[in-house]
């Protein structure tokens, strides 16, 4: 057989490899497209972890980053960081950060900061279940439905959001800090199954009935609950914040 039509049959076999990815479900990844980024400030802090100065950054190199500390560098767009797929610690806080979508194949995740953001949509975040650190504290959030089967969550941040609804936190059990505080939240019946909460901040929200609080046969002796700046009723300061301090938490109010 001579060479040319080696090469022919070579051509074929690429085309049709490339024929039968698509009728399963798509082309596959080019990896040795450059990847692109639409912000620059999250270019650079991306280059200077992976130690690519200048030239193209491939696919391939995004998988090299494990953890990436991109703290208030004015970053706005995240366009990206879908590459890396191998990160388990994301530091994005202080950010002007809106849309996270980027972020929702990055199953690995386990500590994720989006803290001080612009954020109002979290249901990119629906699919990382292996993340047990998650602070989205200082956004604009109100619906925490994405975040119901986040059952792995053991430190769980939402402070200062626009948070009425919490719901969807009733069934993460794992938690052992959970800030709210700064919200809007009147009920708080969800919280009575949190049974492994050591810290559970509630300040400056709209609550009245802490009976959910008595409820929770999980909060004992060296826990701590923190219920200022709240419309405590007269039976939640005069029977149920004893209750809690005879069973040994202590109850800031």
């Amino acid at each position: 057989m001579n060479k040319k039509k080696l090469i022919g049959m070579a051509v074929a076999c690429v085309t049709l490899g490339v024929v039968l990815a698509a009728v399963a479900g798509g082309c596959p990844p080019n990896d040795d497209a450059g990847v692109v980024f639409a912000d620059a400030s999250l270019e650079a802090v991306i280059r200077e972890s992976i130690g690519i100065r200048e030239g193209p950054i491939h696919a391939p190199n995004m998988r090299q980053l494990t953890m990436l500390d991109a703290y208030q560098k004015g970053i706005s767009d995240l366009t990206g960081l879908e590459h890396a797929t191998r990160v388990d610690m994301l530091d994005l806080g202080a950010n002007e950060i809106s849309d996270i979508s980027p972020l929702a194949n990055l199953t690995g995740l386990v500590d994720l900061n989006l803290g001080s953001n612009e954020i109002s949509n979290v249901s990119p975040l629906a699919n990382l279940t292996s993340l047990i650190d998650l602070n989205l504290g200082d956004n604009q959030i109100g619906d925490l439905s994405p975040l119901a089967n986040l059952i792995n969550l053991g430190v769980l941040d939402l402070r200062a959001n626009q948070i009425s609804d919490v719901s969807p936190l009733a069934n993460l059990t794992n938690l052992r800090f959970l800030h709210l505080g700064d919200n809007q939240i009147s009920d708080i019946s969800p919280l009575a199954n949190l049974t492994n909460l050591l810290l559970l901040r509630l300040g400056a929200n709209q609550i009245d009935d802490i009976r959910p609080l008595v409820d929770n046969p999980g909060l004992g002796p060296g826990k701590i609950v923190d219920l200022r700046d709240n419309p405590l009723s007269e039976e939640s300061i005069n029977e149920h914040i004893p209750a809690l301090q005879a069973r040994g938490v202590t109850v800031e109010y």
